[in-house]
């Protein structure tokens, strides 16, 4: 169960990364063509280099700080284009996770050079937010509309559902090792009227 967070304590990278979900919540028309100049919807950084990911309705990489961006080459079959959202861990220096609405989840773990579809077992591919767990860098959560959070321990090969979520929008989803949690840590979620604070074992 989520219940108004009061209060939103996270490090600072999980802050960043909540705050670039939550930035690029408003969804886009997919392009027909990766088109680099698109406002970022999601940031994250390669933990690898140090290079910016930014999810723009496509997945690029910048390693100039963000001047000059470069696409990721994804496979047309798992659909790039519908990309929204991108995450990584420095658990998993080499893994890049992907998802977008009408894309589902995708996931790199050679930084990016090979990809792979890691939604079996959600029952839509509507994925509208996506995070990854503070230090188990193979669960990972998604937000599906009308559907709930759902969570797999195993890098995306079998998803269940954790919970239905906030009444509210999820627009971003950030897992944060605060004190405290009765497991893990602790699963936060974006919403149009504020953050929400699982209150289950995540």
């Amino acid at each position: 169960m989520f219940l108004r967070a009061p209060k939103l304590v996270l490090g600072t990278i999980a802050l960043t990364a909540f705050v670039a979900l939550v930035a690029g919540c408003q969804s886009q028309p997919g392009a027909a063509t990766l088109d680099p100049s698109r406002p970022a919807q999601a940031l994250a950084v390669d933990p690898q280099d140090g290079a910016l990911l930014k999810a723009a309705s496509g997945l690029f990489r910048s390693t100039d700080q963000g001047a000059s961006w470069t696409p990721l080459p994804i496979p047309p079959e798992l659909q790039p284009a519908k990309l929204q959202q991108v995450v990584t861990t420095s658990a998993a220096p080499g893994a890049l996770i992907a998802a977008g609405p009408g894309a589902g989840v995708v996931r790199s773990d050679d930084d990016g050079h090979t990809w792979s579809a890691a939604d079996s077992g959600l029952p839509s591919q509507d994925v509208a937010a996506l995070a990854v767990h503070s230090f188990h860098p193979g669960t990972l959560y998604a937000f599906i509309p009308a559907q709930g959070i759902f969570r797999t321990d195993d890098a995306g090969d079998q998803w269940q559902k954790m919970d239905a979520g906030p009444q509210s929008q999820v627009v971003g989803l950030a897992h944060s090792t605060l004190p405290g949690s009765m497991n893990t840590g602790w699963l936060y979620a974006a919403t149009a009227d504020g953050p929400y604070l699982s209150m289950d074992c995540f």
